[in-house]
């Protein structure tokens, strides 16, 4: 069980490495690969970035509100499960 979690430690940190790359580097080139080589009809290197940084924004709330939710859910889920060990009943006393 020990081996699994380590894995599974190490596959989170590396999707959250991940999502953190490519957050950091993705406005930058889209910019980039959004600015035309002649003019455009509007500022499509300014509209690219705030679409990006809408899209970092979005990330964010959802990554915080989901790690919020799982915290409660975790907490509930072992409220309950220690709840269930002490209501065990007693064992009778051996005669």
């Amino acid at each position: 069980m020990a081996f699994l979690r380590t894995i599974l430690n190490f596959f989170v940190a590396g999707a959250l490495l991940g999502v953190l790359a490519v957050t950091l580097a993705y406005p930058r080139f889209r910019v980039w690969y959004n600015t035309p080589a002649t003019k455009a009809l509007c500022d499509c290197a300014e509209t690219t970035r705030q679409t990006a940084e809408a899209l970092i924004n979005a990330q964010m709330t959802g990554c915080a509100v989901g790690a919020g939710l799982g915290g409660l859910g975790g907490l509930a889920f072992l409220s309950m499960r220690r709840k269930k060990a002490v209501a065990s009943p007693p064992a009778a006393p051996a005669k």
